[in-house]
């Protein structure tokens, strides 16, 4: 299967986490759609969301800063870290990954296929690295409201995010994002 995600690609998870070569790549699909809908969008904000993403291949410094991080001088004069948005997106998406991974689909419901050469770890130590993961991911997302907050001048729709999308600022941020293709799988 090819990935069908024009922002984040397979190899973006070297260094971040342990995806096999040859891993499942609907369910790391699945898992960098969840990370989206469920956490960045929330985190963000749909419309700020719908900016950087109709901007992902845009050359402007601005949002490839915004992207992928570097360091920036705050209000204060302090040099700080942006991590870039892209990089939370990736934990959070790994993070959804380790527990989608670990199940198949099957015609009689949900099946742990193990191997006789393989010893499966336990749910719960699974779900303790995909917290671990989720951690990572705030604070790669704090990094980069920071970096928003001392750069509001150059996006306008950043400048609600303090009030964590309440419903005030109408950015309706359970909207379907555009530019996403949702296929259904059939046999």
């Amino acid at each position: 299967m090819k990935m069908t995600n024009p922002y984040i690609r397979q190899s973006d998870f070297d260094g971040i986490g342990n995806v096999a070569q040859h891993c499942d790549l609907s369910k790391l699909q699945v898992a960098i759609n969840q990370a989206l809908e469920f956490d960045i969008i929330p985190l963000f904000c749909y419309e700020f969301m719908d900016d950087v993403l109709k901007n992902w291949n845009n050359t402007e410094s601005k949002y490839q800063f915004l992207i992928y991080g570097g360091t920036f001088t705050d209000r204060a004069g302090r040099l700080r870290s942006n991590i870039g948005l892209k990089r939370v997106w990736l934990y959070y998406s790994y993070a959804q990954y380790l527990l989608i991974n670990q199940f198949s689909d099957t015609a009689n419901g949900q099946v742990r296929k193990d191997s006789e050469w393989s010893i499966p770890v336990p749910l719960g130590e699974i779900t303790a690295y995909s917290n671990k993961y989720r951690k990572m991911g705030r604070e790669a997302c704090s990094s980069v409201l920071d970096y928003l907050t001392a750069n509001k001048i150059d996006f306008p729709l950043a400048n609600h995010l303090a009030c964590g999308c309440s419903g005030t600022c109408n950015c309706g941020k359970t909207k379907k994002m555009t530019g996403f293709k949702f296929s259904t799988v059939k046999k």
